[in-house]
């Protein structure tokens, strides 16, 4: 099942996201599992609309590669957990 993720992280800021994906070798690309992605300034700090194929390509991400990468960056992992519903429709 496909989900939609909303995720916002304080203290992230434009050069530590291009910064962090240029660790994970994702300049430019998706990971394994994500569809789609898009990320900007938020007034609570960096926020990530994602597509990912399901809960468990997520979770793989999250606890294999983006954790570690923002943790090395000094990034503190967000407050609260992500924003999980499921996928009924994408368009474009």
């Amino acid at each position: 099942m496909a989900i939609v993720v909303i995720a916002t992280t304080p203290g992230m800021t434009a050069d530590l996201y291009d910064e962090s994906q240029r660790r994970m070798g994702l300049k430019g690309a998706l990971p394994p599992g994500c569809t789609q992605h898009i990320a900007g300034p938020s007034p609570e700090g960096w926020r990530v609309v994602a597509v990912w194929e399901s809960p468990v390509a997520l979770q793989s991400f999250v606890t294999g590669t983006l954790g570690p990468t923002i943790s090395d960056l000094g990034v503190a992992p967000p407050p609260a957990p992500p924003v999980i519903y499921p996928l009924h429709a994408q368009i474009g």
